[in-house]
């Protein structure tokens, strides 16, 4: 198995980004966030509680669609 450093391989990725013209901004992370349309309920609600108990600790939260 081949070993490889974090930090060359956070080079390489850096450098293939580039190479597409990738810009790795707020909205292209949100364009590639999944939708939700299929989650469960049981998934929705845990989304929820993660949000509600982030926000209450005063906590950054993830965005989530549910």
């Amino acid at each position: 198995m081949k070993t490889i450093a974090f930090t060359a391989l956070r080079e390489s990725v850096e450098r293939k980004k580039a190479a597409i013209g990738w810009i790795d901004d707020e909205a292209s992370t949100d364009d590639l966030r999944n939708s939700g349309k299929t989650r469960t309920p049981a998934k929705r609600e845990m989304l929820a509680r993660i949000e509600n108990r982030a926000m209450a600790a005063g906590r950054p939260h993830l965005k989530s669609n549910y």
